[in-house]
């Protein structure tokens, strides 16, 4: 008889408070998983350890009250089906009583070491044959599923006696993996075991419990890849649709590669394949697979339109090893130092090992360039870290996002003076850029190859002229009231007055009526050489700057509403238009005001907008309405909006927005907004009379004066961005709310003001933050 026990665990709390989830504010996306082999995201408890007690709680409480459960399994027996013994306690640490067998789901694996060059892999013991393939599967009280015994003691304890034996578990025919390899479910107590617990009723929040031991009591192995905590940074509560599984070691004793969906070919289900290629896409990139036509799906789920929004090829936003590191795991280097054919060929998959390509995968177009291989054993031979320079090695292969942000590193732009800026005059603009990593040392834009790479657009930089703060909306810029005016830097600067400084002249006047704060901004990439050394080809995405001047009265700062930082959590750097405005929302504000829409970009005959393929003439490009609607959409994760939202861009490009998917909670505000701005407080709590335009929706005739415009109340605006249902529409539009839509700014100005703060704002009946469920 094995028996262990012990007072440590390995949990995954998700605390939920009714419906809601509170954002885990760790700092750092996490999407892709191991490059070399999976994850388990935790580790092994304390193998040898001691024993514990049988586990204690406090009190007992009623389940259905609980915000929070913590499941912690507090020791095993394995004589003949194991035996688990847990408890289950609320936020309080206070007993929760009554979980019963449709409550609860339960799993068995071991951690078999790795070989032939692979890495360590889970194998559970829990199999079932789905359609010619085989698939992990668990106990639970369901038709199809074998349940064995479930005992509670009335106190929050509980005990689970498997219906497997794992000392003869059964192997479902064909008993192989997706590449016809034979399964081993012998049971081995020298290995590490992993018992796994997961509360399968969503009608209570949702845990699991995670324990991890060597039954003989030997040092075992262990597999800790990516923490779920690192998911979480963009994920919330990781999870896959129609599942309540929230921990990354529970999830990979069932996801490993004894796990397939039957076909031809097979598709795999293990962790460090699945998780690579539904992360995969980016901007720029898509698996080879996909782009020949064989999207990526499970359970009936197409994933080839999932966008992983940075570089691809950013290994430690998700596994990283360094000491440290906000994501740091005990293996989570383990994609340098262990590279392997599953985990390569799971993003390179046009790549074939054999000697000729799979006829079933018509997308294996390149051979393997270091030779026929039959398995792993040779990989870390050319591409483990260190082995060579050149791009066989894995890390330089990978690297490119770390060069590009070192090279980065070494500009600042800098906005030293403007004037004059009283109304009716032309700003002279003194502006530099330095090396921060060098003293603030000036480049000389005129000579230095970082900005006279100007070919096809390598470098650029340019100084706009914005007004005003209360809301940007630039009228009479003459231009296009709707855009700033925009100098280009590189090809009308002048040396200054001081080495290293340039100047650059408005070519439009401030508008003689103008009043309050002028904003003046740079932004722009030089070029860099991190592809090729002495090539400057790359745009190094520099952080656009701005600052502020007083047209009339005092200096007024414009409204602080996204955290850049919060973006970068999952964007890792915001950088668009051709890396030209980056990680400034400062600066895209200016253009992205309540008078813009992308009618520029439209299609269009002699002038006269003819539609998109959206049916519209023109969609406002407002930060406050187009983000909300970018990120809302698809309507899962708590969304409500019906149609999906296309922009025109530069040279007519479309960028249709309707299949984001947002991997986070949707409905909260707190994941982008910076402290309370989400609420009807402040300038909020009547937008109209503090400043705040209303939205453009239809431009007027005129080329200079927006007034003709027809648009819609800020706050109607905001709120259907996302909620643009037709019911939604109607409440906002109720005689006593205010809202308004398809109107001129005066019919706003001369009206009641929109009254929603009565119902939504900070401590009233709808709440924003309670009927949004941010914490």
């Amino acid at each position: 008889m094995n028996k262990h026990r012990s007072s440590f665990q390995w949990i995954d709390l998700a605390p939920r408070s009714g419906a809601f989830l509170k954002v885990l504010a760790a700092s750092l996306l996490a999407l892709v998983l191991s490059a070399c082999g999976g994850g388990s995201g935790g580790g092994a408890a304390s193998v040898g350890a001691a024993a514990g007690p049988a586990g204690s709680v406090t009190g007992v409480a009623a389940l259905t009250s609980a915000t929070a459960l913590t499941m912690n399994i507090t020791g095993v027996t394995i004589n003949s089906p194991p035996v688990v013994d847990f408890t289950v306690t609320n936020e309080s640490g206070v007993g929760m009583a009554g979980l019963a067998a449709t409550d609860l789901q339960f799993n068995v694996a071991k951690l078999t070491p790795g070989s032939n060059g692979d890495p360590g892999t889970w194998q559970n013991y829990i199999n079932t044959a789905a359609g010619g393939a085989v698939q992990g599967s668990q106990e639970r009280s369901a038709a199809g599923f074998a349940f064995g015994t479930l005992v509670g003691r009335g106190d929050g304890r509980y005990s689970y006696t498997f219906a497997t034996d794992i000392r003869n578990a059964a192997c479902p025919a064909p008993c192989t993996d997706a590449d016809g390899r034979a399964l081993d479910l012998s049971y081995q107590p020298g290995l590490t075991h992993r018992f796994t617990i997961q509360q399968g009723n969503s009608a209570y929040p949702r845990s699991s419990g995670i324990y991890d031991f060597v039954p003989n009591g030997g040092p075992g192995n262990k597999r800790d890849i990516v923490l779920t905590s690192t998911c979480n940074q963009c994920h919330v509560e990781v999870a896959m649709p129609g599942t309540t599984r929230i921990d990354t070691r529970l999830c990979v004793t069932c996801h490993n590669p004894g796990s397939w969906i039957a076909g031809t070919p097979g598709t795999p289900l293990d962790f460090k394949v699945m998780i690579h290629k539904i992360h995969y896409n980016n901007n720029g990139a898509a698996l080879p697979s996909v782009i020949a036509g064989t999207p990526y799906k499970v359970g009936g789920i197409d994933y080839s339109r999932v966008v992983f929004p940075q570089d691809v090829r950013n290994c430690t936003k998700c596994h990283d090893g360094t000491a440290g590191a906000a994501n740091a795991s005990a293996q989570g280097d383990n994609w340098k130092t262990l590279p392997n054919m599953g985990a390569c060929g799971s993003c390179h998959d046009n790549v074939y090992f054999g000697a000729s390509p799979d006829p079933a995968k018509p997308y294996q177009t390149k051979a393997h360039t270091g030779g026929v291989m039959t398995d792993s054993s040779a990989c870390a031979l050319c591409h483990a870290a260190g082995k060579f320079t050149d791009a066989k090695d894995i890390v330089v292969a990978h690297s490119f996002p770390a060069r590009l942000k070192a090279a980065t590193a070494k500009f600042k732009y800098n906005i030293i003076s403007a004037t004059p800026t009283a109304a009716g005059s032309k700003p002279v603009i003194t502006f530099s850029v330095t090396d921060p990593t060098n003293g603030d040392k000036p480049y000389d834009l005129k000579a230095d190859a970082a900005f006279t790479a100007t070919a096809n657009g390598t470098s650029r930089l340019a100084v706009s002229i914005g007004w005003n703060t209360a809301d940007f909306g630039n009228s009479g810029s003459v231009q296009n009231y709707g855009q700033p005016v925009s100098i280009d830097a590189l090809a009308s600067s002048a040396a200054g007055t001081a080495a290293g400084t340039y100047t650059v002249t408005s070519p439009v006047a401030i508008p003689a009526a103008q009043t309050g704060t002028l904003r003046v901004t740079i932004d722009g990439h030089p070029a860099g050489d991190v592809t090729t050394d002495g090539t400057f080809t790359d745009r190094l995405r520099v952080t656009s700057a701005f600052k502020d001047y007083a047209i009339t009265g005092a200096v007024t700062a414009r409204r602080l509403v996204i955290d850049i930082a919060k973006c970068n959590v999952c964007h890792g750097v915001l950088s668009l238009h051709g890396n030209n405005r980056t990680d400034e929302p400062g600066v895209c504000a200016v253009c992205h005001n309540p008078n813009a829409t992308d009618a520029a970009r439209r299609p269009a005959t002699a002038g006269v907008l003819t539609g998109g393929v959206d049916g519209k003439l023109e969609e406002s490009i407002d930060f406050k309405t187009m983000v909300h609607a970018i990120h809302a959409g698809q309507k899962s994760n708590g969304g409500t909006r019906e149609k999906g939202i296309t922009i025109y861009g530069f040279g007519g490009s479309l960028n249709d927005f309707s299949k984001v998917v947002f991997p986070g909670l949707l409905k909260d505000c707190a994941i982008c907004h910076a402290g309370t701005s989400y609420q009807l407080t402040g300038t909020w709590a009547a937008p109209t009379a503090n400043g705040i335009l209303a939205n453009t929706i239809s431009t007027g005739t005129s080329a200079s004066d927006p007034s003709d415009n027809l648009r819609i109340t800020p706050i109607a605006a905001v709120c259907s961005s996302c909620h643009d249902t037709a019911v939604a529409k109607t409440h906002i539009q109720d005689a006593f709310n205010g809202g308004k839509f398809a109107v001129t700014q005066a019919v706003i100005d001369a009206a009641a003001p929109e009254n929603c703060s009565f119902c939504h704002g900070p401590g009233k009946a709808f709440d924003v933050q309670v009927m949004h469920g941010v914490k």
